[in-house]
């Protein structure tokens, strides 16, 4: 039996020979070629230079200090502004992940369309403005005119350097997106439920007293608000364990003994460093705030990214707010009595420290507990930085020079012993406490995959 293989005749295969030819050129010519329009690219976050970063906190820094904003509440602020850098230039960020489900209370927020461009530090400009705007005081008009001339200039310094004018009004106003969506999670921090909570001083020989008249107690309920990383506020508390006692052979006796014993033999150096980390409200812009100007001189000097700017503000301006509320929790747990009185008390009546006294209990040392939780992180992020600070300058002060970041950290704690306002015991206890608040934040925010073999 003949089986007839059919075919096709000679000019029914050329026709398709010329059809397969077309269609294998059709899918190798450019996409615009094709008929559709290219999409174009957003340039990466790490291309950029920090200076959009670093002028936005400087304003948070100034107006904190022109409000008077108390030093949980400067910490609060700052702990938000570096979420809000970070979450603003995340798009640019590829292989980052994003805070949300990792903090406290941070549910999605906006996301950039990967489909269309966007200008990264104009981003970062609307966010911040939006949240700076809103967070302080939207009342004083310095600091609203304060934000708008940054974030026109900054808008303008865009245009200058050729952003197409439909980009940077898409990032605008998905920075300022961003912002609304850091607003709402603000909102639920429980720090307007604790404006109008009153607080009772507890009597006993034991307790803390106020010792500058006229003055109220700083935040008594700080640490009632949200952690942004901690479980509980209290989680990194370390109990005192130094009993209190009026016995001259008690270790408490003693160690009042040595503040008395520096405060009347302070050296000129000591002096500085007692001035230099003093840090007062309405004269700075609080203890988180001096790290917060160290953090920029970093950025500065390492030369970082946009990037890698917006991952140290973020993850060293959340571990100090959580400081302070840790800190504070403990402070008003414990309620313990100041050198100031106890001296004064037993030991010596004409006593007076080197520092006027704050208006919040003693225990832990609140400048340990920031300054060695900062530090710990800085040191994560970047190893044993050698560096000179000079953030006071501006006030009339010699920079000072430090060997690593916890150098730096340690001269801060110890300032104020140096100033009569701490017991040695709460300086060390403080700055174990801002310790373990470092290793939490470091060991459980996952910004990014680990890089292996490099």
């Amino acid at each position: 039996m003949n089986i007839r293989i059919p075919t096709f005749r000679l000019s029914h295969r050329r026709a398709m020979f010329a059809l397969l030819v077309a269609a294998v050129v059709i899918a190798m010519l450019p996409t615009r070629w094709a008929g559709a329009q290219d999409t174009p690219k957003s340039i990466p976050t790490d291309q950029f230079e920090p200076d959009v970063a670093i002028e936005w906190m400087q304003l948070a820094y100034d107006r904190i200090m022109a409000e008077g904003v108390n030093p949980p509440a400067g910490a609060r602020i700052y702990g938000y502004a570096g979420v809000t850098l970070y979450e603003a230039v995340l798009g640019g960020m590829p292989i980052n992940n994003t805070f949300a489900g990792q903090l406290n209370g941070l549910s999605d927020l906006p996301l950039s369309d990967p489909n269309l461009e966007y200008d990264w530090p104009t981003s970062a400009n609307g966010a911040l403005s939006q949240l700076l705007a809103n967070i302080l005081d939207t009342q004083n008009a310095d600091t609203q005119k304060a934000i708008k001339a940054l974030s026109d200039k900054q808008l303008a310094g865009r245009k200058a350097e050729g952003v197409k004018q439909d980009v940077l009004k898409r990032s605008m106003e998905y920075g300022k997106s961003v912002g609304d969506g850091i607003l709402a999670w603000v909102a639920g921090d429980n720090f307007k439920e604790t404006r109008n909570m009153v607080w009772e001083m507890p009597v006993g020989d034991q307790y803390w007293v106020i010792t500058t008249p006229g003055t109220k107690p700083v935040e008594p309920f700080w640490g009632q608000l949200r952690p942004f990383l901690l479980s509980y506020s209290g989680e990194c508390g370390i109990q005192p364990r130094m009993e209190f006692s009026t016995d001259k052979n008690s270790t408490f006796y003693k160690q009042a003994m040595e503040v008395k014993e520096a405060g009347e033999n302070l050296t000129q150096e000591q002096k500085d460093i007692a001035n230099f980390w003093l840090d007062n409200l309405k004269a700075t812009g609080t203890p988180a705030g001096h790290w917060v100007m160290i953090e920029s001189q970093i950025a500065k000097q390492l030369k970082l990214t946009l990037a890698r700017s917006a991952e140290m503000y973020a993850l060293v301006n959340i571990t100090m707010a959580d400081a302070f509320i840790s800190c504070w929790d403990m402070k008003y747990r414990i309620n313990l009595l100041r050198p100031e009185t106890y001296i004064q008390k037993y030991i010596r009546a004409q006593w007076k420290p080197y520092i006027q006294t704050p208006a919040f209990p003693e225990y832990p040392s609140g400048h340990s507990v920031v300054s060695a939780a900062a530090a710990d992180v800085l040191t994560f992020m970047f190893g044993p930085v050698a560096f000179t600070d000079n953030s006071k300058t501006r006030f009339d002060m010699k920079p000072r020079t430090y060997t690593s970041f916890q150098a730096a950290a340690s001269e801060a704690a110890i300032s104020r012993l140096y100033g009569g306002i701490h017991f040695r015991y709460a300086i060390e206890a403080g700055m174990d406490a801002g310790r373990c608040i470092a290793r939490r934040v470091t060991t459980s925010i996952d910004m990014k995959p680990v890089p292996q073999g490099e």
